[in-house]
């Protein structure tokens, strides 16, 4: 005769779950093992969100056509040579292009091996640096303006120029000059009597007092 707690669904369900509940508890390897499933053993990991590439690179022209250039400044950051280098300019073991002597920057184009145009960039002396070395060199000298004498007179002339912008920087940083000038000092005058390239645009500065600051 079938027992009471089998007369509906809902009381064969009871029974099953009390088996399975039983075999559980007591360890068999009958039901409770075919009812065991294998559960994940490693934490799931989230997607990195900020991991969004490599860092920048920061490549390409610093100094543009007709700014002012000291040596040792980076001219252009590149991968390759898509510049080259012209000149007053080197370049590094990374292709980088930075500058060997004061003036101004001058991008040009030129034919190269198998007459392929290449860009280079160039360094153009400062007029008024030539002008007074070639003044000095005939001082010096009247019957003589070689070559080598005018380049000896504008390498003083642009060590110097080095110097007044090492002083300036370090009056930078002890306050005394109150913002960033890109030459704060004045060159003497052109030959024809007209004041230099930097007198025009920049105010005047006692660079004896500046560097007895320093």
């Amino acid at each position: 005769m079938i027992p009471s707690f089998f007369s509906n669904q809902y009381g064969a369900v009871s029974f099953f779950r009390g088996t399975v509940s039983e075999a559980l508890q007591r360890g068999s390897e009958g039901l409770g093992a075919w009812t065991q499933h294998c559960t994940a053993t490693k934490k799931a990991g989230g997607t990195a969100k900020q991991s969004v590439g490599s860092h920048p690179k920061h490549l390409g022209m610093k100094m543009f056509d007709g700014e002012l250039v000291f040596p040792g400044m980076i001219l252009v950051r590149q991968r390759g040579t898509k510049f080259h280098p012209g000149e007053n300019v080197g370049l590094g073991r990374d292709h980088t292009l930075f500058a060997t002597n004061v003036g101004t920057v001058r991008v040009s184009t030129g034919s190269g091996p198998g007459g392929k145009e290449r860009r280079y960039v160039n360094v153009e002396s400062l007029p008024e640096v030539l002008s007074l070395a070639l003044a000095d060199a005939r001082a010096e000298a009247p019957s003589s303006n070689s070559p080598k004498s005018i380049q000896s007179h504008q390498n003083a002339i642009v060590q110097e120029l080095i110097k007044r912008r090492a002083q300036i920087k370090r009056a930078i940083l002890r306050g005394s000059v109150p913002l960033e000038p890109a030459l704060y000092f004045n060159l003497p005058t052109t030959p024809d009597g007209k004041l230099s390239w930097l007198e025009r645009t920049r105010p005047h500065l006692d660079m004896a007092k500046i560097a007895r600051e320093v």
